[in-house]
């Protein structure tokens, strides 16, 4: 027995972008990688949706007209039947295999502004797409990752290289990832703290921006430590990534310094908006032209892979919020022997679990973190041993055949248990309905008592970023609860039957937005409350 690996790609967007000699060389590397794989115990089945042969051999139709994510979506559900895969890889950038585009649930025009998430969320996720239920891709199922090339570069290093990375790649010990560049802005000392504590490193292992910066020599030698965690400020079509104080935002990572000091197999996740960002390094609109995005740069010099988000990402200033815990979790599951995927996977289901265990629902920040981290890279790379199993997992381990059938095994068990898990997640999600108006006239008696509750230090952003009461979000939300004892027996549930079925509150946001230097911050202050107005618990969260 051996795990499956599904690879989808489009072959009229590939003849389209590159020569006959550069789909040559992507051919051999996707060759070389089918074979790296099998030496490792898995079928890596490579299937282009659009072309007749490739979809033939697994009797189905090739997709025709306008090649949509809706489609692939499609043909990647009926290839699940067919295959019963362990991974899905995505190959080929946003121009080759497109993105979902689903409506932003924090959107506010006031505020964060993204009305549209790019997103891989809905090929992650078995439930079939419907775009106007958030719910049908919010919690993945399936292990997945993209490995993008570079838009409008008819170049095939790109996606040669990174073929490259995933033919090659070997898992090492745990402490091989010992050593670590995190980096975090100073306006999030206190969060920052905390995430690095959580994947097992000392908060004097962090480094602070200000004072440090792109050219500190600290910082500079630190990036050739093989785990990167950066908890900083992107912005669109921009290669650097950036601290804070105040109002200062140094560079604090570009991706030019980025470039000839990253090693090869390096890991990295990123809190910082546009952090998952590929652009043409052309493109008229680009910061810095011809300097490659960071993500992009990453995965052409060797890493492994990269964790971040499409767009603009909220996260936490004085404790861990939303993109820290889906980074922290993704990098506390690599190191604990997860592959990219599975960590990545488990950091967004096993967020979202917690969220429930606390009695509560994901905000619509939450929604969005969800929604808009990726994974760039294979998601099959190992890249630490797992601590309980003995074989090897790198190239070299092609005679260990029986130990792969128990691993395949392994595989598929955690699987089935992710999705029943995901199952259960997607219904308790809340449904959300247009507040009634006496909650909005309520909405500035809420406001004050938010901002009490959030403290003086908290307060400070709400008047800083200028948030103004009357410039509410009112939604009702019905939370399900489940009712384990409903299995004990019929007597059980005549018993339980005075039991509301549902948890309702009241969710109040409010938005503000500042602009420094060309760097947008957005603010997003959330309030939860009872059906009367009681105030339940207050938040506030910081774009990065």
């Amino acid at each position: 027995m051996r795990s499956v690996k599904l690879c989808v790609t489009v072959m009229r967007h590939l003849k389209k972008k590159y020569n006959k000699k550069a789909l040559q060389e992507i051919t051999r590397a996707v060759k070389d990688w089918i074979a790296a794989d099998a030496a490792r115990g898995i079928q890596t089945v490579v299937v282009a949706v659009d072309d007749a042969a490739s979809m033939g051999a697994h009797r189905l139709r090739p997709l025709t007209g306008r090649i949509t994510a809706v489609k692939i979506k499609r043909a990647i559900d009926a290839l699940w039947g067919r295959l019963q895969p362990e991974y899905l890889v995505l190959l080929g950038g946003a121009d080759i295999v497109p993105m979902f585009l689903v409506a932003n649930p924090s959107y506010d025009p006031n505020g964060d502004d993204d009305q549209l998430v790019p997103t891989d969320n809905p090929y992650a996720s078995s439930s079939p797409y419907r775009a106007s239920n958030r719910g049908s891709y919010l919690v993945p199922d399936r292990v997945a990752g993209r490995i993008p090339d570079m838009v409008a570069d008819s170049s095939s290093a790109w996606l040669v290289d990174a073929l490259a990375t995933a033919t090659t790649w070997t898992s090492r010990p745990a402490s091989f990832y010992g050593d670590r560049y995190a980096v975090c802005c100073a306006a999030w000392q206190g969060a920052g703290e905390d995430c690095v504590q959580h994947i097992g490193s000392p908060v004097s292992s962090l480094m602070i921006s200000p004072p440090i910066t792109d050219a500190s020599a600290t910082a500079r030698s630190r990036l050739s430590f093989r785990l990167h965690m950066i908890k900083c400020h992107g912005a669109p079509l921009n290669p650097n990534f950036y601290g804070q104080t105040g109002n200062s935002f140094p560079v604090v990572l570009a991706s030019a310094t980025l470039k000839p000091r990253v090693k090869p197999a390096t890991v990295a996740a990123a809190m910082c908006c546009y952090g998952a960002q590929i652009y043409s390094p052309n493109d008229p609109a680009a910061q810095n032209p011809g300097e490659w995005p960071i993500a992009s740069t990453y995965l052409r010099q060797g890493a492994l892979g990269l964790a971040a988000s499409t767009v603009i990402a909220w996260v936490g200033v004085g404790q861990m919020m939303c993109a820290d815990w889906i980074v922290a979790g993704y990098l506390k599951g690599i190191l604990g022997g997860a592959s990219q995927g599975r960590a990545l996977l488990e950091s967004k289901q096993d967020y979202v679990r917690w969220i429930n265990q606390q009695g509560q629902a994901p905000d619509i920040a939450d929604e969005k973190t969800l929604i808009e981290y990726v994974l760039l890279g294979d998601p099959s790379i190992q890249p630490v041993v797992a601590p309980a199993l003995t074989p090897a997992t790198g190239v070299r381990a092609a005679t260990a055949g029986p130990a792969f059938a128990l691993l395949a095994q392994e595989r598929r068990q955690r699987r089935v248990v992710r999705a029943q898990l995901a199952g259960q997640l997607r219904g308790l999600l809340p449904a959300r309905t247009a507040a009634a108006g006496a909650a909005r006239t309520g909405a500035g008696k809420v406001f004050r008592s938010a901002q009490a509750a959030l403290g003086a230090t908290l307060a400070k952003s709400i008047k800083e970023f200028r948030i103004r009461p009357a410039a509410v979000r009112v939604e009702k939300l019905d939370t399900p609860l489940s009712f384990p004892a409903e299995a004990a027996g019929r007597g059980r549930v005549r018993a339980m039957a005075s039991v509301p079925r549902t948890r309702q509150s009241i969710e109040y946001y409010w938005s503000g937005r500042q602009v420094h230097d060309g760097h947008r911050r957005i603010c997003l202050m959330k309030a939860e409350t009872d059906r009367k107005g009681n105030l339940l618990r207050a938040s506030l969260v910081h774009s990065s």
